[in-house]
């Protein structure tokens, strides 16, 4: 089963919500193998230029005598942090542009998800659900999650 993590455009939904987007939370094999271009790619353009500059770090530490086995490592570390958590930058981004978090969904594939999404009586059932917070009240040490939203992924970047 994949976590689809469902976002609506700023504004709010279209009534035919044309431009929801479904991002799959899975391993992204591009961004394994092309990590920098992949963000690039996906207009991530702060999260890019710091894994460009990153690899291009790594390479040279490589090419340094004796530490070629530290600059691979690296170049691995950066590739694989990037493939396992490069669609979150991606939700980390759109959100900052003001797309809004709705759901997370749980589906075998994308149409099914799509499917439990826009049925009526789920979504009635996950508005009631859904617990409302006053996120402009909240203390100053609490205030950066407002900003970033929940946490999805390996780490925590609420700044908490």
């Amino acid at each position: 089963m994949i976590s689809y993590i469902v976002l609506t455009p700023p504004g709010g939904a279209e009534p035919d919500h044309r431009s929801t987007r479904f991002i799959a939370d899975r391993m992204v094999w591009t961004a394994f193998v092309f990590p920098g271009l992949w963000l690039l790619f996906n207009r991530c353009w702060l999260w890019g230029i710091a894994v460009l500059t990153a690899q291009f770090a790594a390479g040279w530490l490589a090419d340094r005598p004796g530490l070629f086995f530290a600059g691979m490592a690296a170049q691995l570390s950066i590739a694989l942090l990037t493939g396992l958590e490069g669609r979150q930058m991606v939700v980390r981004t759109l959100m900052r542009r003001g797309w809004v978090l709705d759901t997370v969904v749980t589906a075998p594939d994308l149409a099914s998800a799509e499917q439990i999404y826009f049925a009526g009586p789920a979504g009635d059932v996950r508005q009631m659900t859904t617990p409302k917070t006053d996120w402009t009240k909240l203390s100053a040490e609490a205030s950066p999650a407002t900003q970033y939203g929940p946490s999805f992924g390996l780490f925590d970047t609420g700044r908490r």
